[in-house]
């Protein structure tokens, strides 16, 4: 019994929906509704997705609902913390949260309305990693929105084929900060104009030395390469819908207009395999598109897929087909990580990632952080101080390379919606608590 509760808890805690907050969330009348439920399995050998019947409870045990979803079993070698292959402790995690729960072994029961832990099927390598809620992928009805990742120009590679950049680096030196993500959208979901995007780097660009933006739309890139480049700070840009690839790509090359040196990388996607929005092989194939569209147009610089860590380390080649490895990575989704161990909790991420590559790549954090407001997820606990805690801790860890880290996020994003599958925190991830003057 006890096993059951935790595998309930674990499930109700653990939906894998679009509201992560390393997500721009748009209205998409066309998002699925179901989410992948991820659990590690000794029996496993790759990840294989099947539908089970689950029954969902509240935080009190009763249940609230019976629905079928895909829970997705992944090997417990790809897990975070993972024990011996005989052990039966596993993991379950989604980009959103991480339980520990005991998986019944051989000849013993789950409790009524707890799925066992099917048979694995031979089922292909591609698995996405989860469907987001067409609730949850609302947080605006208009514009239309993109999101991106890390890094600039090494050695120019040959078109659509990605350079092979290492921890030793051949990026070019950057001044010594971290990067800052940011969005261009007001809380009224209109788009920032060019003098709110000046008043907004007023308030945060001597701190970093990049900005990481999610997209295209808004004409975003010509305004944050502008205001970027007047407070020296290099941009982070990125394609947001692979399928409009060449479109989004012509849009950077009008927008950089020949400023390559100012580009640090050009990403394409954001946690899209993650969220089961495309396959690894649609992003790879995206991505040596873009890479082939800029280079033509003078960029040698990174070109690379963003994902999650959870993505990265189930479907490697997302990395192995980047020019480096980009990855989100958010201790507070853990659920185990207090604060304070935010920092380590992140090198020993980055560490797993490593491992499962069969080439080696440099892995480049495209976004971290913690919420400052919201529901509390296990040892996560939303506050100001604890998003000081992580920040600090995470500052102090990577002090040696902070160019390898974005933080997110400049400011609170009001233009998202609450939802508890995200424990109601979408909104407040600003350091600080910051909230850009256009939202006063």
């Amino acid at each position: 019994m006890a096993a059951g509760r935790l595998l309930l808890s674990a499930i109700v805690l653990g939906r894998l929906v679009a509201a992560h907050p390393a997500s721009k969330q748009l209205a998409r009348p066309d998002a699925p509704d179901g989410s992948d439920i991820i659990l590690y399995d000794s029996s496993v050998t790759k990840p294989t997705r099947l539908p089970q019947a689950l029954v969902w409870v509240d935080d009190a045990g009763q249940p609230v609902g019976t629905a079928t979803e895909d829970l997705l079993l992944l090997p417990t070698s790809l897990a975070p913390g993972a024990k011996s292959k005989d052990s039966t402790t596993m993991t379950t995690m989604t980009a959103l949260s991480t339980r520990t729960l005991v998986v019944p072994v051989s000849g013993t029961s789950a409790p009524a309305g707890i799925p066992q832990a099917p048979v694995p099927l031979g089922s292909s390598p591609f698995v996405p990693m989860g469907k987001p809620s067409a609730s949850a992928s609302s947080g605006r009805a208009a514009p239309t929105g993109q999101t991106s990742p890390v890094v600039s120009s090494p050695r120019k590679p040959q078109d659509g084929q990605p350079a092979n950049i290492s921890d030793a680096g051949s990026l070019p030196a950057l001044p010594q900060h971290f990067g800052i993500s940011y969005a261009p959208y007001r809380a009224d979901h209109a788009c920032k104009t060019k003098q709110d995007i000046e008043n907004d780097f007023g308030r945060f660009a001597g701190s970093y030395s990049l900005v990481r933006i999610y997209g295209t739309d808004c004409n975003q890139v010509d305004n944050v390469y502008a205001v970027a480049k007047a407070h020296r700070m290099k941009v982070f840009l990125g394609i947001w819908e692979p399928s409009s690839v060449e479109d989004e790509a012509n849009q950077i090359i009008s927008g950089v207009n020949g400023d390559w040196d100012m580009v640090h990388t050009v990403s394409v996607g954001n946690e899209l395999v993650n969220n089961g929005q495309a396959s690894p092989q649609q992003i790879v194939s995206a991505v040596k598109k873009a890479r082939s569209t800029l280079r033509a147009a003078g960029y040698s610089g990174p070109v690379v897929a963003v994902d999650t860590f959870v993505a990265a380390q189930a479907h490697p080649e997302l990395c192995e087909q980047s020019d480096y490895c980009a990855i989100n990575a958010h201790a507070f989704f853990d659920g185990t990580v207090p604060a304070a161990e935010s920092g380590r909790w992140l090198q020993n991420t980055i560490s797993r990632v490593k491992s499962a590559l069969s080439v080696h790549k440099k892995v480049v954090v495209t976004e971290t952080g913690w919420p400052m407001k919201g529901e509390k997820n296990g040892m996560a606990v939303p506050s100001l101080q604890n998003q000081k805690s992580a920040l600090d801790s995470i500052k102090k860890e990577f002090a040696n390379t902070p160019g390898d880290v974005i933080l997110f996020s400049a400011f609170n994003d009001l233009w998202k919606t609450r939802d508890m599958a995200t424990f109601n925190s979408d909104q407040y991830w600003g350091i600080g608590g910051a909230i850009s003057a256009s939202d006063e």
